[in-house]
């Protein structure tokens, strides 16, 4: 794969961005890893532009085009890795047929409760600003066999049901993390993209007041008291260590805890919006239609078909 980016800055290279679409996955606290194959054989060589709040890393295993983030592209062959962060607009092209990929998706909170030696420098990889050769990653053939099993495993997990299922797909996405950054690390590159003594206890502590406190009225000034720091300040930070807001993060975290118990049989549409902080059945189903592609009584049917 050529390593060399090539800019794109006319009107017509950067159209696509215009069609970017938030892209949902029923991820939550509880099962927070998010996994699947996609192998492409026929059809338009075109991947639909997309953007998700999601940490989100793919491992290509045949095929190959042009791939796209932002203003920047690069040609991806197999052998590569891609590593993206919430809110970051993607795209790609197909050359050649087939188009074989496995995609691992996992919420940003996931690394963050590690604490700020391990799992913030490991998130700050995801949601930096960097180079689209930063973002696509081509590790030496005997790493790269390792991680593609990884992958394999993790979306056996997704797919299977078994005892301790969503214990072993965190523990497999951290080795396929650690194993991928120790590599970069002794390549000189450096561990973390971020400000040397950046703080990430207002981030902590912001993230734990979320989690605790999400089915109740919040405010920024309340959430700004619990991180200790300014609203302004918060809202600053809060968006350079995730790429996205407190308030959408807040959004996704309640659809998301909504969702898993629309998964369950016993609860209804009502029950769902009111046990995650919305007072307002219109406005739970506007926002659960932005995040999840999906009416809440259409996911709940889908989720009965599934579970049928």
């Amino acid at each position: 794969m050529s390593r060399k980016a090539t800019p794109a800055n006319s009107a017509a290279d950067l159209a696509w961005l215009f069609d970017v679409t938030e892209s949902r996955r029923p991820l939550s606290e509880t099962s927070p890893v998010w996994a699947r194959e996609s192998l492409v054989h026929e059809g338009p060589p075109i991947r639909h532009p997309e953007r998700h709040p999601y940490c989100e890393i793919n491992i290509l295993l045949q095929g190959n085009g042009p791939f796209l983030v932002e203003n920047e592209q690069l040609f991806q062959t197999p052998g590569s890795l891609v590593l993206l962060g919430p809110g970051v607009p993607h795209w790609g092209r197909i050359k050649t047929y087939p188009l074989h990929s496995i995609m691992v998706y996992f919420l940003p909170s996931l690394l963050i409760e590690l604490g700020p030696t391990n799992g913030a420098h490991i998130l700050r990889r995801f949601t930096a600003k960097q180079s689209i050769t930063d973002r696509v990653v081509r590790p030496p053939q005997k790493l790269f066999q390792q991680l593609e099993g990884l992958f394999r495993e993790i979306l056996t997990e997704f797919e299977g049901e078994r005892f301790g299922r969503e214990i072993r797909m965190r523990t497999l996405l951290m080795e396929i993390l650690v194993s991928l950054l120790r590599w970069e690390q002794q390549q000189g590159r450096p561990l973390a993209l971020d400000e040397p003594g950046a703080d990430w206890r207002p981030i902590l502590r912001t993230l734990q007041f979320l989690r605790e406190h999400y089915a109740e009225p919040i405010y920024a000034c309340d959430v700004a008291r619990a991180a200790g720091v300014s609203e302004s300040r918060l809202k600053v930070l809060f968006h350079d260590a995730l790429g996205l807001s407190w308030v959408k993060f807040l959004q996704g975290y309640r659809i998301h805890r909504a969702a898993a118990q629309l998964h369950e049989s016993g609860h209804n549409v009502t029950e769902a919006a009111l046990a995650v902080g919305f007072e307002s059945l219109s406005h739970f189903n506007a926002t659960f239609r932005s995040f999840m592609g999906a009416s809440p009584k259409d996911y709940m049917r889908t989720a009965e078909k599934a579970g049928s």
